[in-house]
């Protein structure tokens, strides 16, 4: 039986919100999760997307050069390396998965606008992956019987775990959506195994400027659980709340 630790939608980065430099990532929800992996040491690590925000080189800030004064996609890089990356390789025992989300292909937005910087700025180097399994966007990863995707391919909003689990067949795990859902599937011809999807929390902040203020449907969190060698599986979505989660009776915060 092997364990896995998945995280979804850290935005690891900076937005610039009344003239000040904003985090969007959340360091205390960070940090919880840090302190269960310590303890859970998880073979598989599966990071699922959007954990490097990416937001100076997006497409969605050009022409807006206040926006992104001072920021810079290496320097947060570095961060999101000394934060995220080689901490949870420290703990991991055996496999790293690094699924690239819609904010890291940004990254290949910017080559699109710029061939000239092609080999120049690239995932893989700036975040230091060699040790990683890297799943392009789009695409999913399997362990056991669970498929994990960013989610970025699924659409429905309050029903993307409902759409995620028809479109896919499978159980299938996804971020993107910034919030908590679960929707089953069970065949009529075949009901040996029913099928789940699950729409995992985010660990970013859950007030980016272009909500504007409004409410929303955002929660932080993340998926742990257990695949036995047959692939059968049980998995678990803790939620965090102002930094602090519980998780079988042990509280872990920053």
């Amino acid at each position: 039986m092997r364990r896995f630790l998945a995280c979804y939608d850290i935005h690891r980065g900076y937005e610039r919100r009344c003239g000040k430099k904003i985090a969007l990532h959340d360091p205390r929800a960070w940090a919880a999760v840090m302190k269960f992996a310590q303890d859970f040491k998880p073979d598989v690590t599966i990071l699922g997307g959007d954990t490097l925000d990416c937001g100076s080189v997006s497409h969605h800030n050009r022409n807006k050069p206040r926006a992104i004064e001072g920021f810079r996609l290496q320097s947060d890089a570095e961060e999101t390396v000394k934060e995220v990356i080689k901490p949870l390789e420290r703990v991991t025992k055996e496999e790293m998965v690094y699924i690239l989300g819609n904010h890291e292909d940004w990254i290949e937005d910017l080559l699109d606008r710029d061939p000239a910087m092609e080999g120049l700025v690239n995932l893989q180097d700036l975040l230091e992956l060699k040790d990683w399994v890297t799943i392009q966007q789009g695409a999913s990863y399997t362990f056991g019987k669970l498929r994990f995707i960013h989610g970025d391919q699924i659409s429905g909003g309050v029903n993307a775990a409902k759409n995620a689990v028809e479109a896919y067949m499978e159980n299938v795990r996804l971020g993107h959506f910034h919030t908590y859902q679960a929707a089953t599937k069970t065949s009529a011809v075949d009901h040996k195994l029913g099928k789940t999807g699950i729409v995992v929390p985010c660990l970013c902040t859950k007030n980016p400027k272009y909500n504007e203020g409004k409410p929303n449907r955002w929660m932080q969190g993340f998926l742990y659980g257990y695949v036995a060698d047959d692939g059968i599986f049980t998995d678990h979505v803790v939620t965090i709340i102002n930094g602090r989660c519980i998780v079988n009776g042990k509280e872990y915060r920053e």
